[in-house]
């Protein structure tokens, strides 16, 4: 990951919040929704998360892990019901990606009753489609609509990582990877 090297600023976290050998820990699943195209960008936030999971208190969970077909839909499914945090990084390689269309996007809005799997966008790339309106069936069978935009946002969507220089997207990056970590892990609250 070139661009990944240069990312400098990672979350602080407090070393007493570093379990000791033989501690316990909850782990906390992410699950991370990304385009190929844009896995620069993944590596660069990767980068911010390393701290939790060095630490085995964080997991994150990406399509690296799912084989084609139906058990990849399989995993997949059990990835996203089992995740405590939902991060969609948000670019057209996202929404023309055929695995993404195909299974990781109806699966997630099919899911979306599930009030454990909050859903956070990171915006990496410009992307109209990120403001269209996308109608699902629930799992009740009813209609619904939504916008990515309903969802919390981690950056801007007008403004995404790729329009700033290296300094400012990391600056953005680490805001993100902060607030990832409140959402999994509020007891790991990052340091000022």
């Amino acid at each position: 990951m070139a661009g990944a090297a240069h990312v400098t600023s990672e979350v602080p976290i407090k070393r007493s919040q570093i379990p000791t050998a033989g501690t316990v820990v909850e782990r906390s699943n992410v699950f991370v929704g990304y385009s190929h195209r844009d896995r620069d960008l993944f590596g660069e936030l990767q980068i911010q998360l390393k701290p939790l999971q060095r630490a085995w208190m964080l997991d994150l969970w990406d399509d690296s892990r799912v084989l084609a077909g139906v058990t990849g839909r399989r995993a997949l499914v059990r990835a996203l019901e089992s995740a405590k945090l939902v991060v969609l990084l948000i670019s057209p390689g996202f929404f023309s990606s055929p695995f993404i269309t195909a299974h990781g996007l109806p699966a997630l809005l099919g899911g979306l009753g599930r009030e454990k799997s909050e859903v956070m966008c990171l915006y990496v790339r410009p992307s109209m489609e990120a403001f269209e309106t996308f109608v699902f069936r629930g799992g009740n069978g009813v209609a619904h609509q939504l916008r990515l935009t309903d969802f919390h946002s981690l950056n801007d969507p007008t403004r995404p990582l790729a329009a700033f220089d290296m300094t400012d997207r990391s600056r953005v990056l680490a805001g993100a990877g902060a607030e990832i970590i409140s959402a999994v892990r509020p007891d790991l609250l990052p340091v000022a």
